[in-house]
């Protein structure tokens, strides 16, 4: 980055409202210095339905035993299994962590947002999950981002999904009662990311410029009313304006971010309109590496799949992914494994698509992918009818986290035995690493565990 693109950037900032930007004119400072320990933690969360099957992750020649102890091994001593195989290039990049818990936080078929806040509330956030806690200490334009193929509507946590527009896959949340957005729209996602900076008919600059004026006129009429009102209105007031402050501090930052973005930002092709579910869960990512590469956001939330898709591309028809999980048979002849095996290659393959791209781009004395950590796991376990006593994790990139996760296979003990640990813990783990707060346990903790010590990180990440 150059030094008069930065002070350009501070201007900007110092005109528009300096607190919004400080933190992201800390990290360009350091950036442009070449300082290593500036830049942004990133993170990508990807979660898929189902169950993510441990058998099907785990290293080839590698034996738990009972499960009564702790297994650290290397993996450059073992044979990442073979629908692991495209992340072979990133073997000492990553690690594979079984033998956790979650049985405090149950749904049906899912744990919902049980799955990253360690909360029981299937049909509403009691708690903020773990990518919006972390999107809060890692600021960007957009503080967190999520893709999904489909979802809920607004205000509708039951009944039809849709697959067009934004939605709520009961994932991510902010805080009690504040779901995340995901956006199920390819073109709508690009749009939004990108339009600022690129000539397009819709979401592009001219709508982007009008939109700013709008809010400039929003803003001028509110302060007007705020002369008018009582005391009790007026703090409604001040939250509606502080709404409105956030989004025009976004759009500052777009506006000087926007040489990055024309470089970065992927060709918008036919592939974004396509109804084919693999294409767009692609596409998902490819946005996806794009947005990290921009700095449009450091924290990335993608479904990766639900319970009612049907993998057409690999000849899954008429057989969903909840009737696979049912052992049904696909129609082009699969039993389940085969067939849980060919959908957690494909959302494995993209994953190391997303790593490469990352590990492409230089970032102080490494790369992107050191900065940013991928984690993919199930929304519900090891299983599509879990009991949630294990919950598998892939990890891969982050070295720079100041966690030691590079080249591992790390196993606690099963549940209920001596040195077991729970997802929280592991949410707990991560969030200390990257300035969080210090506590004792990160979601509810479970009763049948009362004779464990289950407080804090894990100790065998710590650096």
């Amino acid at each position: 980055m150059k030094l008069n693109r930065q002070k350009f950037i501070r201007g900007m900032a110092l005109g528009t409202g300096a607190v919004t930007m400080s933190p992201l004119l800390e990290q360009m400072e350091a950036h442009a210095a070449g300082r290593s320990d500036g830049f942004p933690r990133r993170f990508v969360f990807v979660v898929k339905s189902s169950g993510l099957t441990p058998n099907g992750i785990r290293p080839e020649g590698i034996e738990i035993g009972n499960g009564d102890s702790l297994l650290d091994l290397n993996l450059k001593d073992h044979k990442l299994h073979r629908s692991m195989a495209s992340l072979e290039p990133f073997k000492n990049e990553m690690m594979i962590l079984e033998g956790l818990s979650g049985c405090n936080f149950q749904g049906n078929h899912s744990s919902y947002y049980g799955a990253m806040s360690c909360h029981h509330s299937p049909e509403k956030p009691v708690s903020a999950t773990i990518d919006c806690l972390l999107g809060k200490l890692n600021p960007a334009p957009f503080r967190n981002y999520g893709f999904s193929p489909n979802g809920h509507s607004i205000g509708n946590n039951y009944g039809p999904t849709v697959q067009d527009t934004a939605v709520f896959p009961r994932i991510s949340a902010y805080g009690q009662n504040k779901p995340m957005p995901y956006q199920a729209s390819a073109e709508k996602a690009y749009r939004q990311l990108f339009g600022s900076a690129l000539s397009l008919e819709t979401g592009g600059k001219k709508e982007f410029a009008l939109q700013a004026n709008l809010l400039d006129f929003l803003k001028d009429d509110a302060n007007r009313l705020a002369k008018r009102i009582s005391s009790e209105e007026r703090e409604k007031l001040d939250h509606y304006l502080a709404a409105f402050e956030s989004v025009r501090g976004r759009n500052d930052q777009l506006v000087a971010m926007r040489e990055k973005i024309v470089n970065n930002a992927p060709e918008l092709t036919t592939q974004y309109a396509s109804t084919v579910f693999t294409d767009r869960v692609s596409v998902f990512f490819d946005l996806a590496s794009a947005a990290l590469i921009t700095g449009l956001t450091n924290t990335i939330s993608i479904r990766a799949d639900w319970l009612s898709v049907k993998y057409a591309t690999f000849g899954f028809n008429n057989t969903s992914v909840h009737d696979i999980g049912h052992q049904k048979t696909t129609d082009n002849g699969m039993n389940r494994e085969q067939a849980r095996e060919v959908i957690r290659k494909f959302q494995i393959d993209q994953i190391a698509k997303l790593a490469a791209k990352l590990k492409a781009v230089p970032e102080g004395d490494g790369t992107m992918l050191d900065n940013t950590m991928i984690i993919y796991f199930s929304d519900t376990g090891e299983a599509h009818h879990s009991q949630r006593k294990e919950w598998p994790f892939v990890i891969v990139g982050g070295s720079k986290h100041k966690l030691k996760t590079a080249g591992r296979y790390l196993r606690y003990p099963q549940y209920g035995k001596r040195g077991h640990k729970t997802i929280g813990n592991w949410y707990n783990t991560i969030l200390q690493a990257n300035g969080g707060p210090v506590m004792d346990y990160f979601g509810q903790t479970d009763a049948k565990l009362k004779d464990l010590d289950l407080r804090g990180p894990l100790s065998e990440l710590a650096i």
